[in-house]
């Protein structure tokens, strides 16, 4: 993957301008993106040996590729690309990404056990249009279980740009393996599943 000019800037200035982008958002997460920011600012950040791992899809895009594990911060899971590129997963849940254009700059998105419980919620996405600006999208959430997909959990949620389906896929500690997250409307769904070995 070739990251453009645009996307190399925003790399190398690392996640301080989520602060500022996500002022709204949740003071949680703008605390754990903080942290993060403060030893991934580099896009020449190195995972230590023996990371764990992920594989990362671009559904719109075809694209799959490894990514390593950089750090955790307030519960905030970090993995970058060879090219840079960066995810942040809260429990498996996807919470932001740098480096893929349009990016998800934040999310105020349910935990983990609230998915596992079936209980419906509100999230926020904040991310990037064709003119860098951040735009909030609130959705409403019910969950389900679906036995067609693997007994995944399927996150339906509504908002202004129609309704999106996340899916999740539990282990029997209750951790998320793998996953379909929405990412934005300039990205799409993104899969994500845990490389292990």
């Amino acid at each position: 993957m070739i990251l453009r000019r645009s996307q190399r800037l925003a790399l190398s200035a690392g996640l301080t301008a989520v602060l500022t982008l996500t002022a709204c958002g949740s003071p949680a997460l703008m605390k754990a993106v903080s942290s993060a920011a403060g030893s991934t600012n580099s896009a020449s950040a190195q995972p230590a040996v023996g990371a764990p791992q992920i594989w990362l899809t671009l559904v719109s895009r075809g694209v799959k590729f490894p990514m390593s594990q950089l750090a955790v911060r307030d519960g905030v899971a970090i993995y970058a690309s060879k090219d840079g590129s960066q995810v942040f997963l809260r429990n498996g849940v996807l919470v932001g990404t740098r480096g893929f254009g349009l990016d998800l700059m934040s999310a105020d998105a349910p935990t983990a056990a609230i998915l596992r419980a079936g209980a419906a919620h509100q999230r926020s996405y904040y991310d990037l249009d064709g003119t860098d600006t951040t735009i909030r999208h609130v959705f409403t959430c019910t969950v389900e279980r679906d036995a067609a997909a693997g007994n995944a959990i399927t996150e339906a949620c509504t908002a202004d740009i129609g309704t999106i389906r996340n899916q999740y896929w539990f282990d029997s500690a209750g951790s998320v393996s793998k996953s379909r997250q929405w990412v934005s409307q300039g990205v799409g769904y993104a899969a994500v599943e845990r490389k292990d070995g």
